[in-house]
């Protein structure tokens, strides 16, 4: 055989294996390509900005309850309590943006980037949903001899600083509530921060503080059982899940307002990861046990997903930047 038949017959051979490699690479012998993974491909972590036990974490832990119930995922709680959420969301910031760490916060961040409290920006996250909603409550024991606000703020007036008044956080919504209350009343009171809800409780059990302002599930157990006895509640008009309980517009102050409560990942996380995070989230929400929960949980659900959600955000943190400066607060 010539040389000429050589490289013809070799060249013919590497052009039969050139188009096999290409059919194997389209599928079209019948074998799939590989198929892109799916998240989550391992467990992923709910990193709770504040400690065990208050009404954030119960949320939390109820939220990687169903999620592993509901969407199949492995779930770790991670409770990370500080610097008014600064440590929880420090986690998230410090880690891959891969959806794998989501951050479970409330509407106190606004608060504490305005205050510098927490060192970081609304762009450093993905706001992707905000599940639960809940308003503050001036909160005392069923022991305590005022009955109402105007009681409370008369005593105040007559005494300022006279009692002892503490909440979640330094600088945040609940102090946000007071300071107002503050003004309206025309009395002065110090605040006693607690770094996670469920201390707000015990603070007020043990008689170290006289008062607080509080969301009424800080407390739950307590406000079923009258133990906990709440003078006025920052919603319009009076809450189906606390029909007893007076509002403070009932009771001649213009105080209103609510927390929020939900997740965010890292900025830069995935389109991908991200929809497959609030797919999982609309499967908890559909669920009858989450209904359940927060019809028990005395919780509102505003169910805002993520342009909703963040523009809601971008808001507070303009309000709340003009408040605190015209407070005082800040510079």
């Amino acid at each position: 055989m010539s040389t000429n038949s050589h490289r013809r017959g070799f060249l013919k051979r590497l052009a039969q294996g050139a188009a096999f490699a290409a059919t194997l690479a389209t599928g079209s012998l019948g074998l799939a390509a590989p198929a892109a993974a799916e998240f989550p491909e391992k467990p992923v972590t709910l990193v709770v900005w504040s400690g065990a036990g208050g009404a954030l974490d119960t949320y939390g832990r109820k939220l990687a309850e169903l999620l592993e119930k509901e969407a199949g995922w492995t779930v770790k709680v991670d409770n990370r309590p500080g610097g008014s959420g600064a440590v929880g969301l420090s986690q998230i910031v410090t880690q891959p943006a891969d959806g794998y760490q989501i951050l479970v916060l409330t509407g106190t961040l606004t608060f504490g980037i305005a205050q510098g409290l927490i060192p970081f920006k609304l762009e450093d996250l993905r706001l992707l949903r905000a599940m639960q909603s809940e308003p503050s409550s001036l909160a005392v024991l069923a022991s305590s001899p005022y009955q109402n606000v105007q009681q409370f703020v008369d005593h105040m007036k007559a005494n300022p600083n006279g009692l002892k008044v503490g909440g979640h956080s330094s600088g945040g919504f609940h102090q946000y509530m007071l300071y107002q209350l503050m003004q309206q009343g025309g009395f002065e009171s110090g605040w006693i921060p607690h770094d996670a809800s469920g201390k707000v409780t015990l603070g007020l059990l043990g008689n170290h503080i006289d008062a607080a302002m509080m969301t009424p599930s800080t407390g739950l157990s307590q406000v079923k059982s009258g133990e906990i006895r709440l003078l006025g509640v920052t919603t319009a008009e009076r809450s189906p899940f606390l029909p007893d309980a007076p509002t403070f517009k009932e009771q001649g102050f213009d105080l209103e307002g609510a927390i929020w409560r939900g997740i965010a990942v890292k900025a830069g996380t995935p389109d991908d990861a991200v929809a497959a995070i609030q797919s999982a989230i609309d499967k908890v929400t559909a669920s009858a046990e989450w209904k359940t929960f927060q019809q028990e949980q005395f919780q509102d659900s505003p169910d805002w997903a993520e342009a909703e959600f963040t523009e809601r955000v971008q808001k507070d943190l303009a309000e709340q930047t003009e408040f605190l400066k015209a407070a005082g607060f800040v510079q």
